[in-house]
């Protein structure tokens, strides 16, 4: 392991270097009448190497912290899920008062303590804007009842951002607290988001688009989810999903970024007596690591059988640190900049843990137990970053941006559509020389959905009233001379 750089400093940080706005992670305590065992803790990858500096800041992180960076690698905004912090450590203008619950005001001076529940979103074509996806604890049971949406604009305030939307329904029902997370559209620009629905295996995603974010669909798959301490991850090319929770064990499921949609779950039991843990995907995509409290394990996902991979990679080695009861145990996970990956502990800690090489199979990863030194007080926090940079899925059916949106599905033979995106009316020109047997709307699980179609010229346009389909991404099947065409649509 290469050796930190250990800087204190009381300016604000920058995200400095080639990856830009996943650079800067953020964590740590507030800072308490100069303690200097509390503070903020900023991890920073320059170049492949990590820096690590102690900040004099008001802002404690719990399980939940996200930060972001602009372009060019300097601080924008980070949150506990409480309140926003902007660049100069202060609250960002109307970012108090997230996540309205009994559990939010009782834990306000800590940050919220569920992980994953804060998600930050560039808004697709609008490099000032930003979409922060949230949840809280809404009953005694450790569910939440709500999933929020928050809209913070970067030109306000001079430059250091406002947030113009807040608290904003999402979704109404009975979710896992937290566990939202977040994959690259095909298109290489927009952006699939996941929450899950709690007793139940009912994932619900949504896309978030340059129209702004839509509900696209509810998919039953998986285990049944019950709420307690773990971690949603899409793995770096966007084609695999994990979910790991004690109570709940180890889903591996395939994900198509162009359809939004699930597919082919594998279930592992896990079986050990873990309090909390997370999970992380290799830069490769091929290997998964489980952290589960006592024990890492690492599956080997080119095996043709994934449960039999497993392998034990680390058993906790008994240290305390700074001292008992302060286990360095394993908890969170999460993928940085510099190709490894860092594990947060299931408690306060100085020190967390890192993998060298989570590309290699076996004990050849190199997991470095408590190796990472904060030089301060960490409470769990890993922060909850999707892969920002992952592009576009060349040869896909999706790969088509140009520089407006109506490139979408231009056509196929013989037909093609406009406007697309559309909101009422949308129009199908037949270029063929005959009217169509039959013309489906239907989404991306195959569910059919009835529109009034018109006839206009002859045939030679076909007019679709879509104003009763809620906005999403829907397939337009034209069956013609025994030949099947398909068109994809954006409803807004």
């Amino acid at each position: 392991m290469k050796k930190l750089i250990l800087l204190f400093s009381f300016l604000n940080a920058f995200c400095v270097g080639a990856q830009g706005i996943d650079n800067l992670w953020r964590m740590g305590y507030a800072s308490y009448f100069g303690d200097p065992q509390y503070g903020g803790i900023d991890m920073n990858f320059l170049s492949g190497s990590l820096l690590i500096s102690h900040h004099e800041r008001k802002m404690n992180y719990g399980d939940n912290s996200a930060t972001i960076c602009d372009s060019l690698g300097q601080l924008l905004f980070s949150t506990n899920g409480v309140y926003i912090e902007n660049a100069l450590g202060d609250t960002m203008v109307n970012g108090s008062g997230l996540n309205p619950s009994y559990y939010t005001a009782a834990v306000s001076e800590a940050g919220l303590h569920i992980p994953q529940a804060s998600l930050i979103i560039p808004f697709p074509g609008n490099s000032n804007k930003y979409f922060l996806i949230h949840s809280t604890i809404d009953d005694t049971i450790a569910y939440s009842f709500k999933t929020y949406y928050t809209l913070i604009d970067m030109t306000l305030d001079g430059g250091l951002g406002a947030v113009v939307s807040k608290n904003n329904l999402l979704n109404i029902g009975v979710f896992i607290a937290g566990r939202i997370t977040g994959v690259k559209h095909a298109n290489g620009r927009d952006w699939w988001v996941v929450v899950h629905e709690g007793n139940s295996n009912n994932y619900l995603i949504y896309l978030i688009d340059q129209y702004g974010i839509h509900f696209y669909a509810t998919q039953s798959i998986g285990a049944v989810q019950i709420s307690d301490k773990g971690q949603f991850c899409f793995s770096p090319d966007g084609t695999k999903f994990a979910q790991y929770s004690p109570t709940n064990d180890l889903d591996i499921i395939d994900f198509d970024r162009c359809g939004g949609m699930f597919s082919n779950a594998v279930h592992v039991p896990i079986n050990d007596s873990a309090g909390g843990g997370g999970v992380a995907f290799s830069p490769n995509s091929n290997v998964l690591y489980v952290s589960s409290t006592s024990y890492l394990y690492q599956f080997d996902l080119l095996s043709s059988n994934i449960p039999l991979s497993k392998t034990t990679v680390a058993i906790w080695d008994t240290t305390y640190s700074p001292n008992p009861p302060f286990a360095t145990t394993f908890y969170l996970s999460q993928l940085a900049p510099d190709g490894k990956i860092y594990i947060s502990t299931t408690n306060s800690t100085i020190d967390i843990h890192v993998i060298d090489y989570p590309d290699s199979l076996g004990f050849a990863c190199q997991v470095c137990q408590h190796c990472v030194h904060l030089q301060a007080y960490d409470a769990f926090t890993i922060p909850n970053m999707p892969s920002y940079h992952l592009g576009s899925l060349p040869g896909s059916i999706c790969d088509t941006l140009t520089s407006s949106i109506a490139a979408i599905s231009v056509g196929v033979e013989g037909f093609s559509i406009f406007p697309n995106p559309a909101k009422d009316l949308v129009y199908l020109l037949n270029k063929s020389k005959s009217i169509p047997k039959s013309i489906l709307v239907e989404n991306a699980i195959g569910e059919l959905f009835q529109v009034h179609m018109s006839f206009l010229n002859n045939g030679e346009y076909i007019e679709m009233n879509i104003e009763n389909l809620k906005p999403g991404i829907y397939f337009i099947v034209i069956i013609q001379d025994e030949k099947k065409r398909t068109l994809k649509m954006v409803k807004v």
